[in-house]
């Protein structure tokens, strides 16, 4: 079962309570800035992404570091950044435009959007062929303003400094002074994309199991990551 199983390795703060031994052999999907904790680790997910048009931007050069690295498998990115054989554009349709789930195996270029980095990193494993999807550390409980943070622009916030404590995620370093990023709205934004990923995935017959302990997601099977790997 490890080979249908794909864990999604969302950034929330109950994260950091992951024994990351108990991932080995299982393939994972790592996003946006969790790539600063990679090498304190020591640890490098199967693939890494990024969905958000601003926080592509503005960590582009090293999103391509990364990908020259070599380190992960392959990269999906909503913005051409690599001609690299371990580089996958992503080119995301409308939000809302269908309730299918993207399962047609390979297609990146007519990918429907499912609104946050978290789904469309399960939607891109149901494109690879993955039939049970893992989340760890999807907890959407957000502060939208944290230490540090100052409105950047309609939507938008930009970090000023870097936080001593980030209580959005699972180290606190996560987001860095000059970091810009969109303002996380929870239970308005992410909790709707989340119950349509739920809606498509239902009906494409892919398990989705939600191991966050202190998640705020309702539109999943819960259980510990224990139980669910097995």
């Amino acid at each position: 079962m490890k080979k249908k199983t794909l864990i999604i390795m969302g950034n929330g703060p109950s994260l950091k309570d992951v024994d990351f031994d108990m991932l080995e052999g299982f393939d994972t999907f790592g996003l946006n800035s969790a790539y600063r904790a990679y090498p304190r680790l020591n640890w490098w997910p199967t693939y890494h992404g990024c969905f958000d048009y601003r926080v592509t931007d503005n960590h582009k050069d090293k999103f391509i570091d990364l990908i020259n690295s070599g380190k992960i498998k392959k990269h999906f990115y909503i913005r051409n950044l690599s001609d690299k054989e371990n580089f996958q554009h992503v080119n995301l349709l409308p939000f809302g435009s269908t309730n299918r789930m993207n399962n047609k195996i390979e297609d990146f270029e007519n990918f429907h959007d499912n609104g946050n980095s978290g789904a469309n990193a399960s939607s891109v494993g149901v494109c690879l062929g993955y039939k049970k999807i893992i989340l760890v550390g999807v907890d959407c409980n957000y502060v939208e303003f944290v230490d540090g943070s100052k409105k950047d622009g309609p939507g938008g916030l930009v970090m000023e400094k870097t936080p001593d404590k980030n209580p959005n995620y699972w180290f606190d370093d996560y987001q860095q002074k000059g970091d810009e990023y969109n303002v996380p709205a929870g239970l308005s934004f992410h909790m709707p994309t989340w119950n349509l990923f739920a809606y498509r995935a239902a009906h494409a017959n892919i398990e989705v199991i939600n191991c966050s302990p202190i998640t705020t997601l309702r539109g999943f099977k819960r259980m510990p990551l224990k139980e669910a790997l097995k």
